[in-house]
């Protein structure tokens, strides 16, 4: 069964029967079941969303009103999830020395694909593995499908989960997320991203 992102399904779901997207899917498809390589997968994946979110995000009031930028971190605590191919390349990025804490990566991890469990541990429990103590990502160009489209308009604290309580991505990004829901179709297996990272670490 697969994972997909709540935002990705129920776009696919809003827009499966419209001819623009279902032939945007089939495209996807297509092209991911020509390549045996994971890391050109998710190369193409991560390059399609962002050709198509640069419209999206290039608009003049976004640019003015979103907070969502390389180095705000309000979402960075929130439940990720990432296909197969994805997880191979942020375990390919440890082991090249991005340095992650593993003690919290074990914690997060016992979560599994529980949403509700993930969010009972505290805030600093909660923090991605890969996010700095300066609050930047240290692997921002090769960050997952879903942190290339959450973003929202007006406050980062509109991303803030300190509470527990998970907010809704107010911009919308129909295109990526239809690229999203194909890829995580396409994928072996996906799930959330500690317990994908920490298999394809070889510690789980």
């Amino acid at each position: 069964m697969m994972n997909v992102p709540a935002i990705a399904k129920k776009t696919f779901d809003q827009f499966k029967d419209n001819p623009e997207f279902n032939t945007l899917v089939r495209f996807v498809l297509e092209h991911l079941r020509k390549m045996t390589n994971p890391f050109q997968r998710v190369d193409f994946i991560h390059r399609a969303i962002d050709d198509l979110n640069e419209e999206v995000f290039a608009h003049p009031l976004i640019k003015e009103m979103s907070p969502c930028k390389e180095g705000c971190s309000a979402c960075c605590h929130t439940q990720v999830s990432v296909t197969d191919d994805e997880a191979a390349l942020l375990a390919r990025r440890i082991s090249e020395g991005v340095e992650i804490d593993l003690e919290r990566l074990k914690l997060q991890v016992t979560a599994g694909d529980d949403d509700s469990a993930f969010y009972k541990m505290n805030f600093e429990e909660r923090k991605c593995i890969f996010l700095g103590e300066d609050g930047g990502c240290r692997v921002y160009n090769d960050r997952p499908s879903v942190c290339r489209t959450n973003a929202v308009i007006g406050d980062a604290s509109q991303c803030d989960t300190t509470n527990g309580i998970q907010r809704t991505q107010l911009i919308k990004t129909p295109k990526a997320d239809m690229v999203i829901y194909a890829s995580f179709y396409n994928a072996k297996s996906s799930g959330a991203l500690p317990h994908m990272v920490a298999k394809a670490l070889g510690l789980r």
